[in-house]
C-alpha cells in the first residue's frame, strides 16, 4: 500500500507524465503515424548543413555523436533537451531560450526528449529546426535508456544523465557544463 501511495505522488509530480506515457517512451512511431511532420534522418553531418528553420514541419532524426561533431564549428553552443508537455519551472519556451541564446552569442540546438504531434509542429522563431533523438540508433524506445546513451555519446562524458541539467554548454563542440537555469546562458 505504500509503495503505490508513493508511486502515485511521483506520477501527479512528474513533469513527464501528463496522461500518456509520454517521457517515458518514445512516441516516435505513434507521431510519425498520425502527423504531417517529416522526420529527416541525418545520416551523416552533410545533412546538418541544409538546416532550415523555416518549416516546422520538419525534424531532423540525429544521434549524440553527429550532433557532437557539428557543434564542433561553433565557438559556444547551447543543447537544450526539451520535453514538449513539461509544466516544471525549469521548462522553458523555446522563442525565449533562443532569443536569450542570441543575446549571449550562443547557437542554440534544441532536442526532443520525446516525440510530441502537437508541440514539433508548432511555428517557433528559432535559428535551428528541432531535432529528434535517433530511437532506431539506440535500439530502445525507452527514453531512460536512448537519452543517457545519446548525452553520453554528445558530452564523451561517462557520469550517469540523471546528473544532467536540460541544458547542455559545448565550446567549440568540447562539453563544459549542464545547468537547469536559463539565466546561467
Amino acid at each position: 500500500m505504500l509503495l503505490l501511495l508513493f508511486l502515485s505522488v511521483i506520477f501527479l509530480n512528474s513533469c513527464s507524465f501528463n496522461g500518456t506515457l509520454q517521457g517515458l517512451f518514445s512516441y516516435y512511431n505513434k507521431t510519425s503515424k498520425i502527423s504531417e511532420i517529416r522526420f529527416v534522418p541525418i545520416e551523416n553531418n552533410d545533412k546538418f548543413n541544409s538546416f532550415s528553420n523555416n518549416d516546422s514541419a520538419i525534424i531532423y532524426i540525429t544521434n549524440g555523436n553527429q550532433l557532437h561533431k557539428y557543434l564542433e564549428k561553433y565557438e559556444k553552443s547551447i543543447v537544450y533537451i526539451w520535453s514538449p508537455k513539461c509544466k516544471s519551472t525549469f521548462c522553458y519556451s523555446l522563442n525565449l531560450i533562443q532569443k536569450i541564446c542570441k543575446t549571449n552569442n550562443a547557437e542554440l540546438f534544441i532536442v526532443a526528449e520525446y516525440y510530441d504531434a502537437y508541440f514539433m509542429s508548432k511555428n517557433y522563431t528559432i535559428d535551428h529546426p528541432i531535432m529528434g533523438i535517433d530511437v532506431k540508433y539506440y535500439k530502445t524506445n525507452i527514453t531512460s535508456k536512448y537519452l543517457g546513451k545519446f548525452i553520453l555519446d554528445l558530452t564523451n562524458h561517462s557520469n550517469n544523465y540523471d546528473n544532467y541539467g536540460n541544458f547542455l554548454s559545448f565550446n567549440k563542440g568540447k562539453f563544459e557544463r549542464t545547468f537547469n537555469n536559463i539565466d546561467d546562458i
